[in-house]
């Protein structure tokens, strides 16, 4: 393999590493913008879902104890902390894209559509094998969607919880009659029966940024062509062909031949250094030869 085989081969595998690097640096870099801003949304949501518990808490529960006293009458858009949480926002959701979902994961729910599933339910349990825990974030995979997820735990602190989940026999009739005594109740002071789980998604974030990646990988690549293609000109012009010219003058020499055609060059570089020495090697070969060169310069005058 020749110097400039060679010397191509070092850059362009130094070069592709690089882009490489680059094209990966900059998936990554991608990526965890993308993670963090939807971590902020999920945030801003779960805040918004936890400040209309809050609302409903203290300003709509104690009203609606006061306007209703029949204890078998049960209102869920009313009565209930998490259906005024999952209705609101399902109206919040209603003016925004897609890509975002609430769910109040229970292992147990009255509601059917609150059944944690798999991964939910691993969740929970890791909230109620370490109570001092109150958020979990992570990514998880949702009928092949990427999502980002936030995590609450849903914990009996309050008696009055038991009211509807406790006995099925004391909650209020409405509720058995809409809801049924089979799912929802016996739960206890203390358990962590749940988790409030706020999803948004992340595929097309990361969609974009393997999108991002792949553009400044190829960009690389053809930026190395270009380069690589310069690089052999460049070689062939100032380095190779000089060289071997220097290497045929050689040769000659080493023959007796052409010993009164001059190396000579002007050159201040490496190789202007070389033939110049190769010029003195052939004058004093010239010299041992005792030979005699016409004068050019002369012939020319003539």
């Amino acid at each position: 393999m020749g110097i400039r085989a060679k010397f191509i081969s070092i850059i362009s595998i130094l070069s592709l590493i690089a882009t490489i690097a680059i094209g990966y640096s900059s998936y990554m870099f991608s990526r965890q913008n993308a993670l963090a801003e939807a971590k902020s949304k999920g945030e801003m949501l779960f805040n918004y879902v936890q400040a209309s518990g809050t609302f409903f808490a203290k300003f709509q529960h104690p009203v609606v104890e006061e306007l209703i006293t029949d204890k078998d009458t049960f209102i869920p858009e009313l009565m209930s902390r998490f259906v005024v949480q999952r209705m609101s926002f399902d109206v919040f959701l209603e003016n925004q894209k897609k890509g975002y979902q609430f769910k109040q994961a229970t292992i147990d729910p009255l509601w059917p559509d609150n059944k944690a599933d798999a991964e939910e339910v691993k969740i929970i349990k890791e909230f109620a094998a370490t109570p001092a825990a109150t958020v979990k974030d992570g990514i998880l995979t949702k009928n092949g969607e990427q999502f980002l997820y936030i995590a609450k735990p849903v914990k009996i602190d309050k008696q009055s919880c038991l009211t509807c989940h406790g006995n099925p026999a004391d909650a209020p009739q409405d509720q058995q009659d809409l809801y049924g005594t089979e799912h929802g109740y016996n739960w206890k002071m203390n358990d962590t029966v749940g988790a409030n789980m706020v999803y948004v998604s992340i595929e097309e974030a990361l969609v974009a940024a393997k999108t991002m990646a792949w553009k400044i990988f190829l960009i690389g690549i053809a930026c190395l062509l270009v380069t690589v293609v310069c690089i052999w000109v460049f070689l062939d012009r100032g380095v190779v062909a000089p060289i071997v010219r220097l290497s045929n003058i050689a040769t000659d020499i080493s023959l007796g031949k052409n010993l009164c055609d001059s190396a000579h060059t002007d050159a201040k570089d490496e190789i202007g250094q070389l033939a110049n020495g190769i010029d003195r090697l052939r004058i004093s070969v010239n010299k041992l030869l005792k030979r005699s060169c016409p004068d050019k310069n002369q012939e020319k005058k003539e």
